[in-house]
């Protein structure tokens, strides 16, 4: 199963990210042709790289404000039917379906 991204975007709409990646796309386009063109060293390195490391964080603190219920519920069912867990799954439904105090939570048990 594909789990899509939160807000089920692959970039968030949140905080103007895509402006942001935009605009780095195209500095880097311009940078990077102009750097070709003149000296060839690689002074754009010392721009594009900070830069690239501040939209790594704004893409993960933007996603992280765009996920919504439904993202929510997609992970907790991707998560319910992976193989590895499958097994644990089940048990903890069948506990539950018996009441067993041990998946409820500590404030819902009697002493």
């Amino acid at each position: 199963m594909m789990l899509r991204p939160p807000g089920g975007r692959l970039l968030p709409n949140r905080f103007r990210f895509r402006r942001h990646a935009a605009a780095y796309a195209a500095s880097t386009v311009v940078l990077s042709t102009l750097q070709i063109l003149t000296t060839g060293d690689w002074w754009n390195f010392w721009i594009m790289v900070p830069w690239g490391i501040l939209l790594f964080v704004h893409y993960f603190v933007a996603s992280a404000f765009d996920a919504d219920e439904e993202w929510a519920a997609d992970r907790v069912l991707d998560l319910q039917t992976s193989s590895y867990d499958f097994d644990h799954i089940g048990s903890i439904e069948k506990r539950i379906a018996k009441g067993d105090p041990s998946v409820s939570p500590h404030t819902e048990r009697k002493r």
